[in-house]
């Protein structure tokens, strides 16, 4: 090939190869402008659906005008639109759900679309980017009845029953009980202890012992050097620890149900030590059921106490949004545990002989669910709507079938039980059944949202309660084997049991309130509220 063919041929390819770079700048050109007006747009859609999401029965107009804000006016010359829908957004799922029930409405979803034309290629591409908000303002709530107090006498209960349930031998004073029941410690201050574990998710999945709990607690206290903290807490937690069955293990996700919120939008709720502690020891001890040996416990001078004590259903912590779900249950509840309690009151010399008076109670559960949730500024002046419910109990005197405590089918029968033997000369048998009404009420909450902001749901008092059993009690008198007319003893023997009876609520009350319950009356406390920002979620 001659030079003038070779020049010519290197001119063609030049020409080619020009055109090519050509092409491929201006396809480069093209595509940056696309992907630079793909991420305004995606600016777009999420500045606007987290500033309807404060408001999601205005979205549109809220959405429209952030939009405009960021200069995306509408209809403007590139055919644009946006459309932002309010819905339901499930955290489990990780789904949202357009439109339905205002009522479940914590999200907005928004979509922002246009034609976007081309500098060099013909025609133009249709362009869209969808964000998706979600608002939510959580409460973390507790049913139970709560532990105000704890005097030398309670703490001797307290270490026996939670002894038992620790399966350990107790000997704390009441100062360190109460050091206890006046600290709280947040899920993220346990996430921040633990040394492998990064997120409040994986704390509540973890199979931790009881032990481990204590020891997280204690560490999570010491890091964060809370102000004023009384040191004996960190030893009372690190006692506990030393002494706890190892084998006792459960998992918090068993004990505090999170309901529909994330794990960082319950990092930072509170649960108190003593709380915390019992809940943990009831759970730890069975798969909804705890079956206690029968405890001797002395208080001195006044009675001994025989106590035996079955869970038939775990208690729960919950913390979550307010309102309904879309099946039409709450969306978060919590509940305390149905017990039944057996115990046998041993009184030292009456008219020269034993008092025995044989208690068993079946104790149902309490339950406590977030109605509404309005969030404001400052967050103390904020209201949370709480409903709740205690359900009926019974209370038996009198001796019951062997199998009451573990028969989860049917209620106890009772017989009469001889309460009274002066020196096998005069028996006095007795029993009684009394029911006792369930309660319910709507409470509404303001600050401070802590552990001690508790109210308590209308029921029958335990005074009342004794009152009524004492006047039901069915009595049976013999002297010498011959039966004894009641009119003739009744007021004399009912002197008798009348100071017994009075006992049983200072025995009584503090066994229920360590376990959570009490007769038809559920203390609710709602112990923390954060009123979320918006935030993206897709």
């Amino acid at each position: 090939m001659n030079s003038a063919a070779q020049r010519g041929a290197i001119l063609v390819m030049a020409a080619v190869a020009m055109s090519l770079a050509i092409g491929a700048a201006l396809l480069a050109v093209d595509l940056g402008s696309l992907f630079h007006e793909r991420r305004y747009l995606q600016t777009v859609a999420d500045t606007a659906a987290l500033s309807a999401v404060n408001d999601p029965s205005s979205a549109q107009s809220i959405a429209l005008d952030a939009a405009a804000g960021n200069d995306y006016v509408l209809p403007g010359s590139k055919g644009r639109s946006l459309i932002a829908i309010p819905g339901y957004y499930d955290t489990s799922a990780r789904e949202f759900f357009p439109g339905g029930s205002s009522a479940l409405w914590n999200a907005v979803q928004v979509t922002v679309s246009e034609q976007q034309p081309y500098f060099f290629a013909l025609g133009s591409r249709e362009m869209s980017a969808t964000a998706t908000a979600v608002r939510q303002d959580i409460a973390g709530i507790s049913v139970s009845a709560s532990v105000a107090t704890v005097n030398t006498e309670m703490s001797v209960l307290l270490n026996a029953i939670l002894g038992g349930m620790l399966n350990t031998s107790l000997n704390l004073s009441a100062i360190a009980y109460e050091g206890l029941l006046g600290t709280a410690v947040s899920l993220l201050d346990l996430v921040k202890a633990h040394a492998s574990i990064g997120t409040v998710e994986g704390l509540l999945d973890a199979d931790l012992s009881v032990r481990e709990l204590l020891d997280l607690s204690a560490q999570a206290l010491q890091q964060k050097n809370l102000l004023g903290l009384d040191a004996t807490v960190v030893d009372t937690l690190n006692v506990l620890a030393l002494q706890v069955d190892p084998a006792l293990r459960l998992k918090l996700g068993d004990l505090i149900d999170l309901g529909l919120v994330s794990g960082h939008q319950a990092a930072g709720v509170d649960l108190n030590l003593l709380q915390l502690l019992t809940l943990s020891a009831q759970v730890a001890n069975g798969d909804h059921f705890l079956n206690l040996p029968v405890l001797g416990v002395s208080l001195p001078g006044l009675v001994d106490l025989n106590l035996a004590l079955t869970m038939l259903e775990k208690p729960s912590i919950a913390v979550g949004p307010a309102g309904l779900d879309a099946s039409g249950g709450w969306r978060t509840t919590a509940h305390n545990a149905q017990w039944r309690v057996k115990l046998d009151l041993l009184v030292g010399e009456v008219l020269g002989g034993l008092l025995r008076l044989p208690i068993y109670l079946e104790v149902g559960a309490g339950e406590a669910w977030v109605e509404a949730i309005d969030c404001r500024w400052p967050r103390d002046d904020s209201e949370v709507t709480v409903g709740a419910a205690s359900s009926a109990a019974r209370l038996y005197v009198g001796d019951v079938n062997p199998d009451a405590m573990t028969n989860r089918a049917a209620s106890a029968s009772v017989t009469p039980a001889t309460i009274l033997n002066v020196l096998g000369l005069l028996q006095v048998r007795a029993s009684a059944v009394v029911d006792v009404p369930s309660g319910g009420d709507t409470l509404v909450f303001t600050g401070p949202f802590n552990a001690e902001n508790t109210q308590r749901v209308s029921g029958l008092s335990t005074t009342g309660l004794f009152d009524q059993l004492l006047s039901n009690l069915d009595l049976d008198v013999v002297l010498l084997g011959l039966a004894l007319p009641l009119g003739d003893v009744l007021s004399a023997i009912l002197s008798v049991l009348s100071p017994v009876f009075s006992l049983l609520d200072a025995i009584l009350n503090p066994v229920l309130s360590l376990l959570g319950i009490q007769l038809s009356v559920a203390d609710v406390s709602t112990f923390d509220l954060s009123c979320g920002a918006p935030y993206l979620v897709r």
